[in-house]
């Protein structure tokens, strides 16, 4: 038999798909959040920044020299920085907070660069239009805490700017303090929204790895259940079948029936545990009914074996194994419990709906299906519930004094 059909697939619903992939793409967690939330950013800049050029033109840019030249250039050169590497996402934290820091230094020096003369209340110097980017920026950058101050201090220090510029002049302080509350509202509505998304965010992603944890646990504990009780209806059905057997042999037919089951109930132990197959690997039918033939033949006792409309076939390698390990178990079980002198037929047919169907049949004793008892897993576990685990079907057709048929057949069209 070759190593590579060893073992049924015991996990079929357990699979990769590459649909997790794209799930995991659209979900929300922290990596899809910053993403988003670095773009938004860049866009927001570009359209804030550009208002604040237009604007920056019209008033000039109120700074005389060389300085004005620097200020202006550090202030609009950060920004563009922080836009492109946020829409890209290239050290955008870094050009980030470079931004931010341009931006609280401009603020802080303005009255002290700009030109020293009082100018019309009612007109917001141009730098105010980037008071809300740069929280943008700045919560992008450090954390919430520090953000939240940063938005509180150049607010403030904006409302002061606004005063100092007008000279103090008494209704500036009445626009300042508005100004400022304005620039902390909307900056701070800004904060809020992201440190409420992040949030939700990282919560995400808690429940999510709490989830995968509880669910690799729990695919442990099923794998572990299942390999227990497949070993148990091998020991059970198989092995405690073969001693037996050993032990009332009398005649050399007798000891080879013993051998041969010996033969199968090793086999079947060999095979719990081995790797589970891919839900892609094929193996032809006629694989299948030669692991069959040799499985017949190790049991020792006389099957008939006929084969129908096997050529060219192909089957999932999961259900070959299950079939495989399904058929062996109905024939030891024939072997166990129909007795001696009977006629036993084995019928293999690949049937129109490019699946299989396998007959096993004997004129034996017979045995009421109903009235099998909950410890003998053979009938169950290893025959009805292996088959059913790939999404095949048994029928088990039997009465005392009649013998017994057990039919196993898949199909691909109910399988998927």
């Amino acid at each position: 038999m070759s190593p590579s059909l060893r073992g049924p697939d015991r996990h079929p619903a357990i699979r990769e798909s590459g649909k997790d992939a794209q799930v995991q793409r659209r979900m929300l967690n922290t990596a899809n959040f910053e993403r988003l939330l670095g773009r938004s950013v860049a866009l927001i800049g570009t359209v804030f920044g550009l208002q604040t050029a237009l604007t920056a033109v019209g008033q000039g840019t109120q700074i005389d020299g060389w300085l004005g030249i620097v200020y202006v250039t550090a202030v609009f050169g950060t920004l563009f920085v922080a836009i492109v590497c946020s829409f890209f996402l290239w050290h955008h934290r870094g050009a980030a907070l470079v931004f931010a820091a341009v931006f609280f230094v401009a603020l802080v020096i303005w009255p002290l660069v700009s030109d020293d003369v009082p100018r019309d209340v009612n007109q917001e110097p141009w730098i105010w239009y980037l008071c809300s980017i740069a929280a943008a920026f700045a919560v992008v950058a450090i954390p919430l805490r520090a953000a939240i101050a940063y938005t509180v201090i150049t607010s403030v220090i904006y409302g002061v700017n606004r005063i100092v510029d007008a000279d103090f002049a008494e209704p500036s302080w009445q626009i300042g303090a508005l100004d400022a509350s304005y620039a902390m509202i909307i900056s701070g509505l800004i904060v809020v929204l992201v440190s409420l998304f992040r949030t939700l965010a990282s919560r995400v992603d808690v429940a999510r790895a709490a989830a995968l944890a509880t669910y690799d646990a729990a695919v442990k504990q099923h794998a572990t259940e299942v390999e227990r009780v497949e070993v148990d209806s091998i020991v059970h059905d198989s092995v405690l079948a073969s001693l037996l057997a050993a032990d009332r042999a009398a005649s050399p037919e007798s000891e080879a029936l013993a051998v041969g089951m010996a033969r199968v109930a090793i086999e079947q132990l060999e095979g719990v545990g081995a790797p589970m197959t891919s839900e892609d690997e094929v193996t032809g039918l006629a694989e299948l009914i030669d692991r069959i033939q040799v499985a017949v033949s190790m049991i020792g006792e006389p099957y008939t074996v006929t084969v129908e409309g096997a050529s060219g076939r192909v089957l999932p390698l999961s259900v070959a194994n299950a079939i495989y390990w399904a058929t062996v178990q109905a024939m030891v079980n024939s072997v166990e419990h129909a007795g001696d002198g009977v006629l036993r037929t084995l019928h293999i047919e690949g049937i129109a709906t490019g699946g299989v169907r396998v007959v096993i049949a004997d004129d034996g004793v017979g045995f009421d299906p109903t009235q099998v008892a909950e410890e003998r897993l053979g009938l169950k576990v290893s025959i009805v519930e292996r088959v059913a685990g790939v999404g095949g079907h048994t029928t088990v057709d039997s009465s005392p004094g009649s013998g017994a048929v057990i039919t196993i057949e898949w199909s691909p069209e109910v399988h998927s």
